[in-house]
C-alpha cells in the first residue's frame, strides 16, 4: 500500500494517505456490555500505508491460488463525524459529533484467495476472499458529546470507554476489519486487473 500513498493515476487509484470511507454503519443488538448502532461520515483513516509486510505465504498456481501474510504498523488513526445511541457498557449512550480513534501497535493479519481469468489473451489473478484481522495492542476512543448536551458526564463515560478499551474494541473490530478489507480488496483487484500475472512480480 505504500506505494500508492498519494496514488496512482496510470491504474486508477485515489490517494491511500488518508483512505476516505465516506459512510460506515453497524450495530450489536445483542445482550453483551456492547449494544449500540453506530454511523461514521467522513471517515479518515490514517496509517494504513505505513504497514511492514513481515510474514508472508503465496501460491499462485491454478488449482490453489492463496497469499497468506502479516503486517505490522504503529499506529491506526480514524477520524470521523460520528452517531452512536444503545448501551455502552452500562451507559446507555445517544451521541454525535467527532470522533477520533487510534490503535497502536498494530497487528494486520490477512487470509486471501484468488482465481485465475483471461483478459486480451493474458491471464490475470483477481482476488475473491479478502479477511483481515487489525490486532492493536492499545486502542485510545476518542469521542466528543456522547451523553447528548452532558459534557461532563460524557467525558466521565468516555474515560471508562478508556478504561475497558479492548472489550470495546473486540465489539466493533469486526465491523471495521470488514470495512478495511473491503476497500483493500477493491484496490488489490484494480491493480490486478490492469496489470497480467507475468508482470506483477518483476523486480
Amino acid at each position: 500500500m505504500h506505494r500508492f500513498k498519494q496514488g496512482n493515476k496510470e491504474l486508477g487509484i485515489v490517494p491511500l494517505e488518508p483512505l476516505v470511507i465516506q459512510k460506515l454503519e453497524f450495530g450489536n443488538s445483542g445482550d453483551g456490555p456492547v449494544a449500540i448502532q453506530q454511523v461514521y461520515e467522513n471517515l479518515k483513516l490514517f496509517g494504513i500505508t505505513a504497514f511492514t509486510i513481515y510474514d508472508s505465504e503465496a501460491n499462485f498456481s491454478d488449482e490453489n491460488c492463496y497469499w497468506r501474510f502479516k503486517s505490522y504498523g504503529n499506529l491506526v488513526r480514524m477520524e470521523a463525524d460520528y452517531k452512536m445511541s444503545g448501551q455502552l457498557l452500562l451507559f446507555p449512550i445517544n451521541g454525535h459529533g467527532k470522533s477520533n480513534n487510534t490503535l497502536y501497535e498494530c497487528e494486520a493479519v490477512y487470509n486471501t484467495r484468488c482465481e485465475k481469468y483471461t483478459k486480451r489473451n493474458q491471464k490475470h489473478i483477481r482476488m475473491t476472499d479478502f479477511v483481515l484481522k487489525l490486532k492493536p495492542k492499545r486502542i485510545v476512543f476518542g469521542f466528543e458529546n456522547l451523553i447528548d448536551g452532558n459534557e461532563q458526564f460524557s467525558n466521565e463515560v468516555l474515560k471508562t470507554i478508556n478504561e475497558n478499551s479492548e472489550q470495546v474494541y473486540a465489539d466493533v473490530a469486526p465491523a471495521i476489519n470488514e470495512a478495511i478489507a473491503k476497500i483493500e480488496k477493491e484496490i488489490v483487484n484494480q491493480v490486478f486487473s490492469r496489470v497480467p500475472e507475468d508482470e506483477l512480480f518483476l523486480s
